[in-house]
């Protein structure tokens, strides 16, 4: 019937929180909004004001979920600081949002409203580290071996063009040293030729003046037999 009660409680004075100015509050949740990681400690902040004071006030703590919604049990996990809520150990279900609410045990009057504001906890998951700097250097590793080989690559392709580029090189002096030797031959043959040439020439120049000589003298002969 206590927890009936302070739902009801709390569903009653939700929407009258948001319409009443700050300064008419009991209870006060100062951060709307708060981050934690996986396996943190959280304090969720909640403070009564002083003219609301009172020895006799019951704090209670309630969270709402996507699907669920019920008060906190104030142990293990759980603890007061004051009017504020202390939890260990957090995990990705203690995600939601947290009321701070107030009762009194006597005929006190104290507080015009008896729940709070509220805020809400997102509880993250922890990020890997060793995970991604395994990651990182696997990465860092391949590149550097990429980079390594390329380097051979480009090391072994040079070579072989500055090789490629000198043979080529002597490929050209030796045909220009054997187009020079063939020049020379065709010279030394075409010298060779004319040499042998004037000889018979002159030799056929002798035979032809000494036919000649012999008709002139039998053509005197012939004339003296006359």
């Amino acid at each position: 019937m206590k927890k009936l009660f302070w739902l009801s409680l709390l569903f009653i004075h939700l929407p009258e929180t948001e319409s009443k100015d700050e300064t008419q509050t009991c209870l006060s949740q100062p951060k709307k909004w708060v981050w934690y990681k996986t396996g943190q400690s959280a304090l969720l902040s909640c403070s009564i004001s002083p003219r609301c004071q009172a020895k006799d006030l019951l704090y209670q703590w309630f969270v709402f979920k996507e699907s669920s919604h019920f008060p906190l049990k104030i142990t293990g996990k759980y603890s007061l600081r004051g009017a504020s809520l202390y939890i260990k150990s957090l995990n990705a279900g203690d995600s939601g949002i947290y009321y701070c609410a107030v009762e009194a045990q006597s005929d006190t009057k104290c507080c015009e409203q008896n729940v709070a504001t509220g805020t809400t906890l997102v509880v993250r998951g922890k990020v890997m580290l060793r995970p991604i700097l395994l990651w990182s250097s696997f990465t860092l590793l391949a590149i550097y071996s990429l980079a390594i080989m390329m380097l051979i690559i480009l090391k072994k392709y040079g070579f072989n063009t500055s090789a490629i580029r000198k043979m080529s090189k002597s490929d050209k002096f030796g045909f220009s040293q054997k187009m020079q030797f063939r020049d020379v031959l065709q010279e030394m043959n075409s010298r060779r030729n004319l040499s042998k040439s004037k000889p018979k020439r002159r030799s056929h120049s002798q035979v032809v003046e000494a036919a000649s000589g012999e008709c002139n003298i039998s053509n005197d002969d012939i004339y003296q037999n006359i």
